[in-house]
């Protein structure tokens, strides 16, 4: 059960550093500019509100994938003796999680509880990064189809590539 300081400042060495990094900020906007400072916390609650509810569901998604996927099942995907496969198959998956980093790290640190390995795991992360499908809504507002069609066809075999040297490296 998390202390009442965790819950205040965070659990852990990161997430403190950001807690209090923001405390002195707003700290030193109240007393610089005050007005700003009431500015940036109505926005900031605004972007809270608004992404409260999709933040929550991936945390609850995350936690539930152990019920939804057997643990056995993930451990033959994904597992250390899933081999180059399922580590290159792990990438191109990564590749196709859709959202932030708050939707998507949590599904990611659930799948690798439910028993991942090491190298699927790095290679869910690199594939969402490089490949990211949920990116192509917003590339295709300020790019032609060529150049974001071009980028996909970079990403997935570079995403593959790198997730097979993962493999042979971790």
């Amino acid at each position: 059960m998390a202390s009442a300081l965790d819950l205040l400042i965070g659990s852990g060495p990161g997430q403190r550093v950001v807690v209090l990094g923001a405390v002195v900020m707003y700290l030193y906007l109240f007393v610089k500019r005050p007005t700003d400072a009431i500015e940036a916390v109505k926005n900031g609650l605004k972007l809270f509100a608004r992404m409260f509810t999709l933040i929550l569901a991936a945390l609850l998604l995350a936690s539930a994938i152990g019920a939804l996927i057997p643990a056995a099942t993930i451990q033959q995907l994904l597992g250390d003796t899933a081999g180059i496969g399922g580590t290159i198959v792990a990438g191109v998956m990564g590749g196709g999680l859709p959202g932030g980093p708050y939707a998507v790290y949590p599904i990611v640190s659930g799948v690798q509880a439910a028993g991942a390995g090491i190298a699927a795991v790095l290679a869910l992360l690199i594939g969402y990064g490089m490949i990211g499908v949920g990116r192509v809504p917003y590339g295709l507002v300020f790019f032609d189809t060529k150049t974001i069609a071009l980028r996909l066809a970079i990403a997935v075999p570079t995403t593959m590539t790198i997730a097979a040297g993962v493999y042979l490296t971790v």
